[in-house]
């Protein structure tokens, strides 16, 4: 079997184990290349029975990715939420993109939330707009979990970023800080 392209990371606790099944299956219709996916279970209370990586204890957001991170065999890798809001197509055209606007360092999918409270809504925007007065450099969407990275700079981050949700936050300010390349791309 040929080595793959691109390893995707999907960290769940708790997510529907059908939801899980059928995004692997989804994830091996990617025509141009294989792409390994690697499903962290962060101490779910019933244990996900498909996830190669499994957390006794709910350790954190964080901590399932650096896990997958870690074990990740290719260079390339790709985190997506494994609660079915992301797409395996935004995932394909975020790896497409990321191999055509090489070298690029990081490629964020930038949420367009149509169906979100205004609170929520203004809640994202603040925090985007406050991180762009400190990075310097408009930043859509700074936490956004749909993600597409080069495993070898990120692993360098991986003892100061945090177990928790704001692992995202981190590694962008860090990436952008240290003058990585990084852009985004709209995903539904």
């Amino acid at each position: 079997m040929a080595r793959p392209l691109a390893t995707v990371i999907i960290p769940a606790r708790d997510e529907s184990e059908q939801v899980l099944v059928e995004l692997r299956y989804k994830l091996s219709t990617y025509s141009y290349a294989e792409l390994k996916v690697i499903i962290v279970d962060d101490g779910s209370t019933s244990p996900i029975s498909c996830a190669e990586i499994r957390h006794e204890r709910p350790r954190g957001y964080g901590a399932a990715v650096k896990a997958g991170i870690t074990e990740a065999p290719t260079d390339c890798v790709i985190v997506m939420d494994g609660d079915g809001q992301h797409s395996h197509i935004d995932a394909f055209r975020l790896l497409d993109a990321f191999l055509y606007f090489s070298p690029m360092d990081m490629m964020i999918g930038d949420r367009r939330l149509k169906e979100t409270s205004w609170k929520r809504l203004w809640g994202r925007k603040m925090l985007n707009w406050t991180a762009t007065l400190f990075a310097g450099r408009w930043i859509a969407d700074l936490n956004s979990g749909m993600r597409i990275f080069k495993r070898h700079i990120v692993m360098g981050y991986l003892p100061i970023l945090s177990d928790q949700f704001s692992f995202t936050t981190s590694l962008t300010l860090s990436m952008l800080a240290d003058g990585y390349r990084v852009d985004w791309l709209p995903i539904k």
